[in-house]
């Protein structure tokens, strides 16, 4: 049987693989979207941020994600499992609106990132978008469709009407949620992957997160059932909280990880799970999963990147 041996946590923002000088570039973005409100939370704020708006500060923070990243490279590496389970979000690259499934797995042999063209993309994501795509050719990574077929089997029995998808559309691409992972935790060729796809951006079908949590612990019980004698590992995508940044919710988070305290993760306030923070979800529905192994590490780094509070609760985990 499949054993799950490892579990990772990490975000996946540009920010996290942005330099510092960046920043204000991607604060510029957060001032032309309208989700965050910029305007009227700079007048709340902007007197109490300017300590975390230095310079010195970001590049200090943008060092400790890195050391971040490259330890979870690193602890994958040495623990080089057979399979990697990664859950995530599309955000409009596989699923359009002809569907958007509140969960799914990908079950086919290979799924592929299409090239992004750099002109096409604002000033602050050219810089990083190798942490996310391709800008040239198309890139194939192979998926474990014997697995993601089980998992879709056992969900059914578990009580959870989990979409399928097998095939990728023309001009659909895989999500940065994914090939983050392929690209900068896990860039190993050898190891494949199963999509997970968790609804945390788009109204009305979200999850909550009690059934997040719920929908990881049956995850697990799909994986330990599948007959191949393989390792896996459990990766969680995205969070915590941006773009509008909630220390009080990560902090919340992250007592819920530690303490392995179902209650708190499947009780946080749904209204606080709302744009991008929706990707909490994804780390619930790993926390679930992951309830056999340990928390050994963590990394938390409040990247705070303008003065209306805009940024990313970047955050690193490791269960063993």
């Amino acid at each position: 049987m499949a054993k799950i041996v490892l579990g990772i946590g990490s975000s996946h923002s540009p920010q996290v693989s942005s330099p510092s000088d960046v920043w204000a570039m991607h604060a510029e973005r957060d001032r032309e979207n309208p989700d965050t409100q910029y305007e009227a939370r700079e007048r709340e704020l902007s007197h109490v941020l300017q300590d975390q708006l230095s310079p010195e500060l970001w590049q200090q923070k943008y060092e400790q994600c890195q050391v971040a990243v490259e330890h979870l490279n690193k602890v994958i590496q040495d623990v080089h499992p057979d399979v990697l389970v990664v859950i995530g979000d599309d955000q409009e690259e596989l699923f359009w609106d002809e569907v958007k499934p509140t969960f799914a797995v990908f079950w086919g042999s290979e799924i592929k990132d299409l090239p992004h063209k750099l002109e096409e993309l604002h000033p602050s994501l050219r810089p990083v978008i190798w942490a996310w795509h391709t800008t040239d050719e198309p890139v194939h990574y192979a998926t474990e469709g014997d697995l993601g077929r089980h998992i879709l089997e056992c969900m059914v029995t578990e009580g959870f009407d989990v979409a399928q998808s097998k095939t990728q559309l023309e001009n659909r691409s895989l999500g940065h949620a994914y090939t983050f992972v392929k690209r900068r935790l896990a860039p190993q060729k050898d190891i494949p992957m199963v999509p997970v796809f968790v609804n945390c951006f788009f109204q009305p079908n979200q999850p909550t997160p009690a059934r997040c949590y719920e929908f990881g612990r049956a995850l697990r019980r799909a994986i330990e059932s599948w007959d191949p004698d393989k390792t896996v590992a459990i990766i969680g995508s995205g969070g915590l909280s941006h773009f509008k940044l909630d220390e009080k919710l990560d902090e919340l988070v992250i007592q819920g990880l530690k303490n392995k305290d179902a209650d708190i993760l499947k009780t946080l306030p749904r209204e606080k799970l709302e744009g991008a923070s929706g990707e909490i979800l994804n780390w619930i529905v790993a926390a679930g999963a992951l309830e056999h192994l340990n928390l050994q590490y963590l990394d938390y780094v409040s990247g705070y990147r303008s003065p209306a509070g805009t940024g990313v609760g970047m955050t690193f985990a490791v269960w063993q």
